[in-house]
């Protein structure tokens, strides 16, 4: 079964910049990720004030996942985005369902 997620993230003002990945990673999440279809990016939505952004991914199954959560090089993104997060105040709320 897939896995639908939604990351919602909310900020306290609109001079704090979104934090935003490095050339390299995202290179890396496209070969490993996106290009062998393991994880798919749904999109992005920013709200009409500013603040919250959400983006919407789906992992192809549970394997696909397991993979993300034990793949080093996402996991030092994932720990760099949320010290980024929480030095800067904003606050992220995930959801995932199977369908």
């Amino acid at each position: 079964m897939a896995i639908n997620g939604t990351i919602k993230l909310t900020r306290q003002s609109t001079s704090t910049n979104w934090h935003t990945l490095t050339d390299e990673v995202t290179t890396y999440l496209k070969a490993n990720f996106i290009d062998t279809n393991k994880r798919t990016f749904g999109g992005e939505s920013i709200s009409e004030d500013g603040l919250i952004k959400t983006v919407t991914y789906t992992f192809a199954d549970q394997t696909a996942k397991n993979d993300w959560v034990e793949d080093v090089t996402i996991q030092s993104m994932l720990n760099s985005r949320d010290t980024y997060n929480v030095a800067n105040n904003i606050d992220l709320e995930r959801t995932e369902t199977e369908s």
